[in-house]
Protein backbone atom coordinates (compact mmCIF):
# COMPACT_ATOMS: atom_id res chain seq x y z
CA UNK A 1 0.00 0.00 0.00
CA UNK A 2 -9.50 13.76 -14.66
CA UNK A 3 -13.97 19.73 -18.43
CA UNK A 4 -14.59 20.08 -21.99
CA UNK A 5 -15.78 23.46 -22.97
CA UNK A 6 -17.77 23.48 -26.17
CA UNK A 7 -18.67 26.33 -28.24
CA UNK A 8 -21.53 25.66 -30.33
CA UNK A 9 -21.49 28.44 -33.54
CA UNK A 10 -24.98 29.02 -35.54
CA UNK A 11 -24.45 30.63 -38.81
CA UNK A 12 -27.33 33.22 -39.74
CA UNK A 13 -27.87 33.46 -43.98
CA UNK A 14 -30.51 36.28 -45.30
CA UNK A 15 -31.02 39.36 -44.95
CA UNK A 16 -32.81 39.54 -41.78
CA UNK A 17 -29.34 37.70 -40.25
CA UNK A 18 -26.87 40.61 -41.70
CA UNK A 19 -29.35 43.61 -40.40
CA UNK A 20 -29.12 41.87 -37.04
CA UNK A 21 -25.11 41.56 -37.21
CA UNK A 22 -24.56 45.47 -38.51
CA UNK A 23 -22.50 47.43 -36.18
CA UNK A 24 -23.06 44.24 -33.48
CA UNK A 25 -20.36 42.00 -32.10
CA UNK A 26 -21.35 39.05 -30.38
CA UNK A 27 -19.94 38.72 -26.74
CA UNK A 28 -19.38 35.76 -25.07
CA UNK A 29 -22.00 34.73 -21.81
CA UNK A 30 -20.98 31.39 -20.73
CA UNK A 31 -24.22 30.38 -20.96
CA UNK A 32 -25.71 28.01 -23.80
CA UNK A 33 -28.63 29.02 -26.23
CA UNK A 34 -31.51 27.12 -26.29
CA UNK A 35 -32.16 26.22 -29.87
CA UNK A 36 -35.39 25.15 -31.79
CA UNK A 37 -35.81 22.26 -33.28
CA UNK A 38 -35.57 23.61 -37.21
CA UNK A 39 -32.33 25.34 -35.87
CA UNK A 40 -30.66 23.12 -34.22
CA UNK A 41 -27.24 22.50 -35.01
CA UNK A 42 -25.54 18.75 -35.36
CA UNK A 43 -23.37 17.94 -32.49
CA UNK A 44 -19.95 17.08 -33.31
CA UNK A 45 -18.64 13.24 -32.94
CA UNK A 46 -17.49 12.86 -29.48
CA UNK A 47 -14.08 11.27 -28.88
CA UNK A 48 -13.46 7.83 -28.93
CA UNK A 49 -13.01 6.68 -24.80
CA UNK A 50 -9.54 5.22 -24.30
CA UNK A 51 -9.35 1.25 -24.42
CA UNK A 52 -10.36 -0.68 -21.18
CA UNK A 53 -6.90 -1.43 -19.27
CA UNK A 54 -6.03 -5.14 -19.39
CA UNK A 55 -6.12 -7.06 -16.62
CA UNK A 56 -4.76 -10.45 -17.41
CA UNK A 57 -1.68 -11.55 -18.01
CA UNK A 58 0.89 -14.94 -17.66
CA UNK A 59 2.30 -16.36 -14.53
CA UNK A 60 5.77 -14.86 -13.66
CA UNK A 61 7.64 -17.08 -10.65
CA UNK A 62 11.23 -15.95 -9.67
CA UNK A 63 13.44 -17.51 -7.60
CA UNK A 64 16.46 -16.82 -5.33
CA UNK A 65 18.41 -16.80 -2.27
CA UNK A 66 19.77 -14.38 0.05
CA UNK A 67 19.62 -10.12 -1.17
CA UNK A 68 18.69 -9.83 -5.02
CA UNK A 69 16.50 -7.91 -7.94
CA UNK A 70 14.14 -9.40 -9.88
CA UNK A 71 13.89 -7.80 -13.32
CA UNK A 72 9.66 -7.91 -14.56
CA UNK A 73 8.30 -9.03 -17.74
CA UNK A 74 4.99 -8.18 -16.14
CA UNK A 75 3.07 -6.00 -18.66
CA UNK A 76 3.17 -2.02 -17.00
CA UNK A 77 -0.27 -1.87 -17.45
CA UNK A 78 -1.74 -4.87 -15.67
CA UNK A 79 -2.40 -4.57 -11.62
CA UNK A 80 -0.16 -7.70 -10.83
CA UNK A 81 -0.48 -9.52 -7.03
CA UNK A 82 3.17 -10.88 -5.35
CA UNK A 83 3.40 -13.59 -3.49
CA UNK A 84 6.28 -14.00 -1.36
CA UNK A 85 7.60 -17.11 -0.03
CA UNK A 86 10.41 -17.31 2.53
CA UNK A 87 9.89 -19.99 5.02
CA UNK A 88 13.49 -20.11 6.32
CA UNK A 89 14.09 -16.48 6.87
CA UNK A 90 15.60 -15.60 10.12
CA UNK A 91 16.17 -11.75 9.48
CA UNK A 92 14.25 -8.75 8.23
CA UNK A 93 12.57 -9.93 4.97
CA UNK A 94 11.82 -6.68 2.68
CA UNK A 95 11.02 -6.69 -0.94
CA UNK A 96 10.61 -3.13 -2.64
CA UNK A 97 10.19 -2.08 -5.94
CA UNK A 98 10.84 0.93 -8.07
CA UNK A 99 7.07 2.13 -9.13
CA UNK A 100 4.95 4.15 -6.92
CA UNK A 101 4.24 1.27 -4.40
CA UNK A 102 7.82 1.43 -2.84
CA UNK A 103 7.87 -0.91 -0.11
CA UNK A 104 5.78 -3.56 -0.84
CA UNK A 105 7.13 -6.10 2.38
CA UNK A 106 8.64 -5.30 5.66
CA UNK A 107 9.30 -8.16 7.83
CA UNK A 108 11.40 -10.31 9.93
CA UNK A 109 11.71 -14.61 9.59
CA UNK A 110 10.09 -16.57 7.92
CA UNK A 111 7.47 -15.09 5.11
CA UNK A 112 4.82 -16.15 3.13
CA UNK A 113 2.25 -13.63 2.21
CA UNK A 114 0.67 -11.56 -1.18
CA UNK A 115 0.80 -7.97 -1.88
CA UNK A 116 -0.17 -6.05 -5.02
CA UNK A 117 1.32 -3.35 -7.36
CA UNK A 118 0.81 -1.51 -10.46
CA UNK A 119 -2.94 -1.06 -9.05
CA UNK A 120 -2.99 2.66 -9.96
CA UNK A 121 -3.40 3.57 -13.60
CA UNK A 122 -2.09 6.61 -13.14
CA UNK A 123 1.36 5.35 -11.13
CA UNK A 124 5.23 4.50 -11.73
CA UNK A 125 4.89 0.41 -12.80
CA UNK A 126 6.96 -1.41 -11.16
CA UNK A 127 9.98 -3.04 -13.71
CA UNK A 128 12.00 -4.37 -11.06
CA UNK A 129 12.02 -5.55 -7.22
CA UNK A 130 14.80 -5.47 -4.79
CA UNK A 131 15.09 -8.07 -2.56
CA UNK A 132 16.51 -8.52 0.80
CA UNK A 133 16.31 -11.87 2.53
CA UNK A 134 18.96 -14.43 4.44
CA UNK A 135 17.24 -17.47 2.91
CA UNK A 136 15.33 -18.80 -0.06
CA UNK A 137 12.87 -17.67 -1.55
CA UNK A 138 10.43 -17.89 -4.65
CA UNK A 139 8.44 -14.45 -5.64
CA UNK A 140 4.91 -15.66 -7.61
CA UNK A 141 3.37 -12.83 -9.94
CA UNK A 142 -0.30 -13.49 -11.12
CA UNK A 143 -3.43 -11.29 -12.17
CA UNK A 144 -6.75 -11.32 -10.59
CA UNK A 145 -7.28 -15.24 -11.78
CA UNK A 146 -5.47 -16.03 -8.90
CA UNK A 147 -7.14 -14.20 -5.99
CA UNK A 148 -9.00 -15.91 -3.04
CA UNK A 149 -12.96 -14.28 -2.97
CA UNK A 150 -14.61 -13.39 -0.05
CA UNK A 151 -18.13 -14.20 -0.28
CA UNK A 152 -20.87 -12.35 1.24
CA UNK A 153 -21.54 -13.16 4.83
CA UNK A 154 -19.33 -16.05 4.77
CA UNK A 155 -16.02 -15.00 7.07
CA UNK A 156 -12.95 -15.44 5.34
CA UNK A 157 -9.64 -16.73 7.54
CA UNK A 158 -6.26 -15.50 6.53
CA UNK A 159 -3.00 -14.72 7.70
CA UNK A 160 -0.64 -12.09 7.46
CA UNK A 161 -0.80 -10.11 3.74
CA UNK A 162 -3.26 -11.25 1.61
CA UNK A 163 -5.30 -9.70 -1.23
CA UNK A 164 -9.22 -10.93 -1.52
CA UNK A 165 -11.67 -9.95 -4.51
CA UNK A 166 -15.04 -9.20 -2.94
CA UNK A 167 -18.02 -9.38 -5.53
CA UNK A 168 -20.68 -7.46 -6.89
CA UNK A 169 -23.67 -6.86 -4.30
CA UNK A 170 -21.77 -6.48 -1.27
CA UNK A 171 -21.56 -2.37 0.65
CA UNK A 172 -19.89 -3.49 3.70
CA UNK A 173 -16.91 -5.59 5.07
CA UNK A 174 -16.03 -6.20 8.83
CA UNK A 175 -12.20 -6.74 9.35
CA UNK A 176 -11.39 -8.15 12.60
CA UNK A 177 -8.15 -9.64 14.52
CA UNK A 178 -6.65 -10.53 18.21
CA UNK A 179 -3.47 -9.38 16.99
CA UNK A 180 -1.43 -6.96 19.21
CA UNK A 181 0.62 -6.05 16.43
CA UNK A 182 -0.30 -3.51 13.77
CA UNK A 183 -2.70 -4.14 11.04
CA UNK A 184 -4.34 -2.28 7.93
CA UNK A 185 -6.95 -2.76 5.07
CA UNK A 186 -6.90 -0.96 2.21
CA UNK A 187 -10.00 -1.00 -0.41
CA UNK A 188 -9.36 -0.60 -4.08
CA UNK A 189 -12.01 1.70 -5.94
CA UNK A 190 -11.83 3.82 -9.09
CA UNK A 191 -7.82 3.59 -9.33
CA UNK A 192 -7.73 4.51 -5.55
CA UNK A 193 -6.86 2.78 -2.50
CA UNK A 194 -8.33 4.24 0.68
CA UNK A 195 -7.31 3.16 4.07
CA UNK A 196 -9.99 1.89 5.74
CA UNK A 197 -8.30 0.32 9.03
CA UNK A 198 -4.64 1.33 10.77
CA UNK A 199 -4.74 -0.21 14.20
CA UNK A 200 -2.30 -1.75 16.48
CA UNK A 201 -3.47 -4.58 18.77
CA UNK A 202 -7.32 -6.13 18.55
CA UNK A 203 -9.83 -4.55 16.51
CA UNK A 204 -13.16 -5.04 15.08
CA UNK A 205 -13.54 -2.29 12.30
CA UNK A 206 -16.74 -2.21 9.59
CA UNK A 207 -16.42 0.10 6.91
CA UNK A 208 -17.92 0.77 3.38
CA UNK A 209 -16.55 -1.93 0.70
CA UNK A 210 -18.38 -0.96 -2.45
CA UNK A 211 -17.93 -4.54 -4.59
CA UNK A 212 -16.76 -5.36 -6.96
CA UNK A 213 -13.45 -4.82 -5.51
CA UNK A 214 -10.15 -5.51 -4.14
CA UNK A 215 -9.33 -5.88 -0.45
CA UNK A 216 -5.73 -5.68 1.21
CA UNK A 217 -5.06 -6.58 4.34
CA UNK A 218 -1.30 -5.60 5.58
CA UNK A 219 -1.27 -7.97 8.94
CA UNK A 220 2.35 -9.61 8.93
CA UNK A 221 1.74 -12.88 10.91
CA UNK A 222 -1.60 -12.12 12.25
CA UNK A 223 -4.88 -14.43 12.51
CA UNK A 224 -7.61 -12.60 10.83
CA UNK A 225 -10.98 -12.82 9.55
CA UNK A 226 -12.66 -10.58 6.86
CA UNK A 227 -16.26 -10.84 6.29
CA UNK A 228 -18.59 -9.45 3.45
CA UNK A 229 -21.87 -8.13 3.56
Amino acid sequence: MTGFVGRVALGLTGALAAAALVGCSVQPSGWGVIMDQAHAPVSAPSSSAPPPRPVEAPTETHQGKGNGSITLTWPAEVAGYLTFDCPHCSSNVVVNTDGDEGLLINAIGKYHGTVWFNVSDRGKPSRTFTVSANSSWTATITDHRALPTAEAATPYEGKGDAVLKVPAGVTHGTFKTDSDGHSAVWVQGGGTMDLAVNQIGATTVTFDVPGPTLVAVEAYDAKWTFTAS
